[in-house]
C-alpha cells in the first residue's frame, strides 16, 4: 500500500485559504495549547503541521499556564533538553516506514513521500560522563509515545529489501531542524493537498500556519514545505541532512 502526498499544481485561490499571520483563538498555536492531550493534535496526512503544534506545545506551553500537566507540555523549558523537528524522506521521495497507523498492518510499510517526527534530546550524567538520551514522538506510529530513538529506528526502518540496490535507493534521509527555528520559519497554505480542486485529505479545522514574511514557491503556493522535504537542499536555515548512521551518531547511538 502506498501513501503519497505529491505536490499538486493548483493555483492559490482554487480553495479559500486564510493567508494572514494568525494568533487568534483558532490559530495553530492556540489549538495546540487547547487540546486535552498530545495525541489529539494529530490530523491524518498533515504531519508537518501536527509536529509544528506538538513542538509549540512542548516548547511554549509553560507560558500559557500549562505547568504541571502530565503530557510533557512544559518540559521544553529545561536547560538540559532540546527538541528537533525531523523530516524523513529521500531522493526518490518514497520512504518505506513500518508501524505506521495509516497502514492496515504494523508490519506492512507505508511508502511516504515524506514524514515528520519530533525528537526530544536530554543530556544526562551517567557514571560521571554526559550522554544524550533521545526519544521520538511520532503521532502516526503504533510504537510507544514517546519511544526511545533506538527502538523507534529499529521498529520503523527495519524493512528487508530484495536487493542492495533497492536498499540504497529507498534508504531514509533525515533533515534535522531545531524546533524553535521550525516554529519561526515554517508556513503552509496546504495547497499541496489539493488535486483537481478537491482535498486529497481532509484539512485541519484550525487556520493555516503562517509567518509575517511568507513568499510564494515555484508552484505559486504560499508554502516552504518543499524546502524541508528536498534532501538535496543544503541551506542551513532548514537544518542539516543526515543518513541513518549519522542520525544515530548525532544522538548518541554510535
Amino acid at each position: 500500500m502506498i501513501f503519497q502526498r505529491r505536490l499538486s499544481r493548483n493555483k492559490p485561490g482554487d480553495l479559500h485559504t486564510d493567508h494572514s499571520h494568525q494568533k487568534g483563538s483558532n490559530s495553530a498555536s492556540s489549538s495546540a495549547i487547547s487540546c486535552c492531550t498530545e495525541k489529539e493534535l494529530r490530523t491524518a496526512c498533515y504531519c508537518e503541521e501536527n509536529i509544528w503544534r506538538l513542538a509549540y506545545r512542548r516548547l511554549r506551553g509553560s507560558s500559557h499556564g500549562m505547568e504541571g500537566r502530565n503530557d510533557g507540555v512544559s518540559s521544553g523549558n529545561k536547560e538540559n533538553e532540546e527538541y528537533y523537528v525531523v523530516f524523513v524522506s529521500n531522493d526518490e521521495r518514497c520512504c518505506p516506514m513500518l508501524n505506521q497507523i495509516a497502514s492496515d498492518h504494523p508490519m506492512k510499510p507505508c511508502f511516504w513521500d515524506y514524514h515528520v517526527v519530533l525528537i526530544q534530546a536530554t543530556k544526562v550524567m551517567k557514571k560521571g560522563k554526559q550522554i544524550i538520551q533521545a526519544k521520538v514522538l511520532d503521532l502516526d506510529s503504533h510504537l510507544a509515545f514517546p519511544c526511545t530513538l533506538e527502538e523507534y529506528l529499529n521498529g520503523t526502518f527495519g524493512m528487508k529489501f530484495a536487493s542492495k540496490k533497492d536498499e540504497r535507493r529507498y534508504a531514509p534521509l533525515f533533515r534535522v531542524v531545531k524546533a524553535e527555528c521550525y516554529l519561526e520559519t515554517f508556513f503552509s497554505d496546504r495547497m499541496h493537498m489539493v488535486k483537481e480542486e478537491k482535498w486529497i485529505a481532509t484539512p485541519p479545522t484550525y487556520e493555516c500556519i503562517t509567518t509575517s514574511n511568507m513568499t510564494k514557491n515555484k508552484h505559486g503556493f504560499l508554502s516552504n514545505l518543499d524546502h524541508y522535504i528536498d534532501m538535496s537542499r543544503s541551506d542551513s536555515k532548514y537544518g542539516e541532512v543526515l543518513t541513518l548512521d549519522q542520525l544515530k551518531s548525532k544522538f548518541g547511538l554510535r
